[in-house]
């Protein structure tokens, strides 16, 4: 009875299968910094024809670094939404209680730990990934990066998961207490 369906696994964790597959065609020879910037600078010096290829390259890196913090920000939410929405699945039928009238129904620790762990253990791959690919470079230092993202996005994730539950706690109307006469 507590083990999830498989339609329910997929309907929680397709998103993350898709993000998977989006941060590994990333990791490829097309997504090289060679070809971003040179695609960067072909759409820049359309608009802007006496572009320095020094600002393009500036531009590149940080749009590649920001690439990485959101990306793995995005996966780690991904990974959390995933489990908390398999764990109320699971869950709703068995309770005697409604489901989501207390916090540790929408937000767990331990969710962001596992969200965490399988988001430095994907980039830590997708960076010895790259090792072998002859236009990449694998960095120890974008493992860091991603975490960090992973991190700002799961304490984004809390604030905005408390902020929503103090709002459902404001619009559930309270028991009306009836004294007899």
């Amino acid at each position: 009875m507590l083990t999830p369906s498989f339609r329910t696994l997929v309907r929680n964790w397709w998103m993350v299968i898709v993000w998977l597959g989006v941060i590994r065609m990333e990791s490829t020879d097309m997504a090289s910094s060679h070809n971003t910037s040179f695609v960067l600078y072909k759409v820049i010096s359309f608009i802007a024809p006496h572009v320095r290829h020094e600002f393009v390259e500036l531009l590149n890196a940080i749009f590649r670094k920001t690439g990485h913090f959101l990306g793995y920000g995005i996966l780690s939410a991904l990974v959390f939404l995933a489990l908390r929405n398999t764990n109320r699945d699971r869950l709703r039928p068995l309770l005697h209680r409604p489901w989501g009238i207390y916090l540790h129904d929408w937000w767990r620790g331990e969710w962001v730990m596992i969200a965490m762990l399988f988001t430095i253990v994907t980039a830590a791959y997708d960076e010895i990934h790259q090792t072998f690919i002859p236009s990449r470079t694998g960095r120890w230092q974008d493992v860091v990066l991603d975490t960090f993202g992973a991190a700002v996005i799961q304490l984004a994730v809390y604030l905005l998961t408390r902020q929503a539950f103090q709002r459902q706690l404001q619009l559930t109307p309270e028991p009306e207490l009836i004294t007899p006469r």
